[in-house]
């Protein structure tokens, strides 16, 4: 790319991140690329608490369980870097896979204990420790103050939370609240992916969390995921999982506790789908 803000190697990326002195601060946002608005709120955030924001764009082998995947996952680097441009002086870090996987990179295996083995640990064995080595590695090179993720990936975002104090990384993870389209389908780069009917088709997993939502303040977990499933299997898409978890154990709840969550899962043809909500619940708990 021409563009004089987006670097390639780490060793150029320190070089533009040294021009604004040795006291200014970094946020970092790591995404793999086909950003959307959701993302542009993850930089002003960014922006509101750093000097600088660095973005990097890699589309991590590591994390793909299946092949097909990680060759279909979209690529639109011109685009990504026209849309964080309108946003003013961000730094692109589009780093290759040698460059962020050397030679002598020696991969980490952290125990996740029952994070790696609910919701998406279940269904994507081996996918949390993708997502904790590319995400050590990025920060580990950044060495950003605060690194911001979203809140739609809500069981990875406590997998990096976790990660961060394991290995006592110098950096705030900052959560940033999931940004929705007007029919309350949440952005994601996945999106690209469904046609105009199939984005109406997958509106089906907002509305079965808003009756959830609703369910919450008169029925037990147990049965408001049972509504809810029979609620979701009204649409055409296919439900690989719906649950009511703990928002600190992310494990399944028998009774409502403060910020009890809905997580679930669902595939809208050949794209999987995932999404999660806080449930008005907490009048309700102890």
């Amino acid at each position: 790319m021409k563009d004089l803000n987006v670097f390639t190697t780490l060793e150029s990326l320190r070089e533009r991140v040294k021009e604004n002195g040795d006291n200014s601060s970094v946020a970092l946002v790591p995404t793999m690329g086909a950003l959307h608005h959701g993302h542009l709120e993850l930089v002003k955030k960014g922006m509101s608490l750093a000097d600088e924001v660095v973005v990097s764009i890699f589309v991590n082998p590591t994390q793909f369980n299946k092949k097909e995947d990680l060759d279909n996952y979209p690529r639109t680097l011109e685009h990504d870097v026209r849309l964080l441009s309108s946003l003013g002086n961000v730094i692109i870090f589009t780093p290759s896979v040698n460059e962020v996987y050397p030679e002598n990179h020696c991969d980490v295996t952290l125990d996740l204990g029952n994070l790696e083995h609910v919701m998406e640990g279940e269904f994507r064995p081996g996918h949390f420790n993708g997502v904790v080595n590319v995400v050590k590695r990025l920060i580990e090179m950044v060495q950003p103050a605060y690194s911001l993720f979203g809140l739609k990936d809500f069981q990875q975002l406590a997998v990096i939370n976790f990660m961060v104090k394991s290995y006592d990384l110098d950096t705030q993870v900052v959560p940033c609240d999931i940004v929705r389209e007007p029919s309350g389908f949440a952005s994601s780069s996945r999106n690209q992916r469904l046609s105009e009917q199939e984005k109406f088709d997958a509106v089906i997993i907002h509305k079965t969390m808003m009756h959830l939502r609703d369910l919450a303040k008169k029925c037990t977990p147990s049965e408001a995921k049972k509504k809810a499933v029979d609620f979701f299997n009204k649409g055409t898409l296919e439900l690989e999982y719906l649950t009511i978890v703990d928002p600190e154990t992310l494990m399944e709840i028998d009774t409502w506790v403060p910020g009890a969550r809905t997580c679930l899962a669902a595939h809208c043809n050949k794209v999987r789908l995932i999404d999660n909500m806080e449930l008005i619940a907490s009048e309700l708990g102890a």
